[in-house]
């Protein structure tokens, strides 16, 4: 199943949180949540059914920070190709005829040129090499997720493209200013969409950032800026710490809400980032077959 054939009935829901979800279910903070695709496949797949019940359309791979440079850093670069094919194969078989599959493709977690040590042409081989071994194990779609730096985006682009994938979208991270969003680096999300549209993404749009009420202005400034499908997962808030637990204050019933909001400036797309939950989906389900 194609994600881009689901956009004939729209907005497309997509799933919640994986690496906070994980955390729920025990996954101890600052731990890769990729590995648990080897340690705990188990765990996975449940969180990908859990999210297929709750009513989404599409999963993510649980391959965020697959690349060898996030699993060097890791201490777990031997595991580069088993995360990857491991983690496509866990989603494809929860997913089966009920949901498409798109491949999670996070950050270095390191900077590239001119900003660090790591070339463009470094970079675009570790994005080539996690969307090579995704696609061979039968994922199609990829997602280039949590951008902070434009510069890193098209570098990722150009990878997955040269990898022969053809439906590759690119969601950017934004902090808010006042009236204005822009990434971390000061780019606008109006010029973030246009370059990725120029450059061949499929689809554009942001993910995490600080909770529904800036995440609706990031998506009314990518909506007015590109014709092409927009994906929009926003954080469940700010996280803050209560006895060494990570909470999150977006509840179900707030997610629904901005969806229902989001939905009436014609993002195509939704889904939810850290914090969000399969009861976050349940709620949002319940809008979208309510459109």
């Amino acid at each position: 199943m194609s994600l881009l054939d689901l956009l004939s009935s729209k907005p497309v829901l997509f799933d919640g949180a994986m690496g906070t979800e994980l955390q729920n279910r025990g996954l101890a903070v600052g731990s890769p949540p990729d590995l648990w695709n080897i340690e705990k496949p188990e765990v996975v797949r449940q969180v990908h059914l859990d999210y297929i019940r709750a009513g989404s359309q599409v999963v993510e791979t649980n391959t965020f920070g697959g690349t060898q440079s996030r699993l060097e850093r890791s201490g777990a670069v031997e595991f580069v190709d088993s995360v990857n094919s491991t983690g496509a194969k866990i989603a494809l078989e929860a997913a089966g005829k009920t949901a498409a599959v798109v491949g999670s493709v996070g950050p270095l977690g390191s900077l590239i040129e001119p900003y660090g040590d790591i070339s463009k042409e470094d970079a675009a081989g570790m994005f080539r090499k996690q969307v090579e071994t995704l696609r061979t194990y039968g994922v199609q779609t990829i997602l280039i997720e949590t951008m902070i730096s434009l510069d890193e985006a098209l570098v990722a682009l150009e990878g997955a493209k040269s990898a022969g994938a053809s439906e590759v979208g690119v969601t950017m991270t934004f902090q808010r200013s006042g009236d204005e969003v822009r990434t971390a680096f000061g780019e606008s999300a109006a010029d973030c969409v246009r370059r990725l549209e120029k450059a061949g993404a499929s689809f554009v749009g942001s993910n995490c950032g600080s909770g529904f009420e800036d995440m609706m202005l990031v998506a009314t400034e990518i909506r007015r800026s590109t014709r092409l499908p927009v994906l929009i997962q926003p954080n469940a808030g700010v996280p803050t710490v209560e006895n060494n637990v990570v909470q999150y204050s977006g509840s179900p019933k707030g997610f629904a809400e901005f969806v229902r909001s989001v939905s009436k400036i014609g993002i195509e797309m939704i889904g939810g980032c850290c914090g969000t939950t399969p009861a976050h989906i349940e709620e949002a389900r319940k809008v979208v077959d309510s459109l």
